[in-house]
């Protein structure tokens, strides 16, 4: 995951050091070679996406595309708000540091996990984590990435109920996500009120590009927007449906995913297949 760009463009090492220093792993080692046991945890794993995602989005922009908007999906939404100028990458970095530390002590307490429900309608899954919580406790739709694909999230029993219903009730797939803890979920309630503290020491700015909430599909225009986005960000659904479709609505149709990977280029060809949507490594070659 980066490899390509840490040889290949000089601006991305310093990403990889800057990381490194602040959360006291090694970015790079772990990035390039694990161990898998490491990356299966959940802060080690965010921190290698966040820092591989803003390499991918330097290196778009020396190669002449520069966003005309941006958002985020989740984790993603802290490369978006270092990609729109609201954040610096340093307060990026600690950010996530952060969030994952709070939602993994809450996690401690309240033992949750998410899981992914395919070919099912949102309000179908709504239905089936009303009645797994009736034996199980709560469970809760938290990602709405298409219109039959969503996630869901809550205590782990509860989960794994829901999932044993949404086969029964005729979903395609259905499967227990490798998280460490139930995010998006009202289970993160009392870990987004603990973040807000950390939240108010990062220096925001005013989004030099425009920049849209995933949680509820607007466009933030202040620090004090961005820092209300991101308090309610562990414990809020993930309409990521209707995020996208804003920005379709608002004349965007070329998409690029700044990233590794392809799953968000696949979710924008299930909501619209009209628009241009590409990864990035398939925009640009990794190294210069």
């Amino acid at each position: 995951m980066g490899r390509g760009l840490y040889d290949g463009f000089p601006e991305a090492r310093w990403l990889y050091e800057t990381a490194s220093a602040i959360s006291r792993l090694d970015i790079k080692k772990l990035s390039f070679e694990g161990p898998q046991g490491d990356l299966d945890k959940d802060i080690p794993a965010q921190l290698c996406v966040f820092v591989c995602n803003e390499a991918w989005r330097l290196k778009l922009t020396k190669d002449g595309m520069t966003p005309d908007a941006v958002t985020g999906y989740s984790l993603g939404f802290y490369s978006a708000l270092v990609a729109s100028g609201a954040a610096s990458f340093e307060d990026g970095v600690r950010l996530v540091i952060s969030a994952g530390n709070h939602a993994l002590k809450q996690n401690e307490k309240t033992p949750g996990t998410m899981a992914a429900i395919i070919g099912l309608s949102a309000p179908e899954v709504e239905g089936i984590c009303k009645e797994a919580a009736k034996g199980y406790g709560g469970v809760w739709v938290s990602n709405v990435n298409a219109a039959r694909q969503i996630l869901i999230s809550g205590l782990k029993d509860a989960v794994t109920e829901a999932v044993r219903l949404s086969l029964s009730k005729g979903a395609l797939h259905a499967y227990v996500l490798p998280m460490g803890a139930a995010y998006h979920s009202p289970l993160m309630k009392d870990a987004s009120e603990v973040f807000m503290a950390d939240i108010a020491k990062a220096g925001f700015r005013a989004p030099s590009i425009p920049l849209l909430s995933y949680i509820d599909a607007r466009f933030i225009e202040s620090p004090a927007e961005t820092s209300d986005v991101l308090g309610r960000h562990l414990h809020s659904m993930v309409p990521w449906k209707d995020a996208i479709l804003k920005l379709i609505d608002s004349g965007f149709d070329n998409f690029i995913e700044a990233g590794p990977g392809s799953a968000l280029t696949r979710m924008v060809r299930w909501i619209d297949r009209n628009v241009r949507a590409a990864s990035a490594q398939d925009a640009v070659p990794a190294r210069v």
